[in-house]
């Protein structure tokens, strides 16, 4: 299932504040282990997950959309800002009922609503994401088993063990439910 996160209303609801934008660094590392929170935690299906930021807290230089180890991260560029930027985003989706927004925005919850997308707050978000996931690779695979067929001692037992049964009344009721009550029934 695709996944459109709106980056720093996520990272706020993650630090619990706001940081101070003259803390560019500090911010860069908070959005850095946002990031790596998100990637861990959808490992195996990051190509699925698209994380929008406001491009006027982007790192210097950084494109418009990165590949962050295999996430996908956009910046809004050209003074458009990352809620109009998502919400264009929902708009295109070709498939919107697939895909999970999440954010705390009401607009943007109102916008992927109407779309019939899902949305997740971003603090029932970051508590599935920190919960720990069971651990895959060290769990046999799921073996599948084939009924075998009965041996013809097997199928000839059982074939006795259930041979009286067309003379048990319940076992006739079962077989016809409309054989006790025929004269229930209106004559025509």
């Amino acid at each position: 299932m695709p996944y459109l996160i709106d980056g720093y209303n996520l990272l706020f609801s993650y630090l619990g504040t706001r940081p101070s934008r003259k803390l560019s660094r500090a911010l860069e590392r908070a959005r850095r282990r946002l990031l790596e929170l998100v990637r861990t935690g959808h490992e195996g299906e990051l190509s699925d997950v698209t994380v929008v930021f406001d491009a006027a807290h982007a790192p210097a230089g950084a494109p418009a959309d990165l590949d962050y180890h295999g996430l996908r991260v956009t910046f809004a560029v050209h003074d458009e800002r990352a809620d109009d930027l998502i919400k264009a985003m929902i708009r295109r989706e070709s498939a919107p009922a697939q895909l999970t927004v999440v954010t705390d925005d009401r607009q943007i919850q109102r916008a992927a609503l109407r779309r019939h997308c899902t949305v997740r707050g971003c603090a029932s978000y970051l508590e599935a994401l920190e919960r720990p996931a069971p651990d895959r690779r060290n769990q046999a695979p799921a073996r599948t088993t084939r009924p075998h067929a009965p041996s013809a001692e097997e199928t000839q037992h059982w074939l006795g063990e259930f041979a009286d049964l067309d003379r048990d009344p319940a076992m006739k009721e079962l077989a016809d439910p409309f054989a006790s009550h025929a004269n229930d029934l209106p004559m025509e």
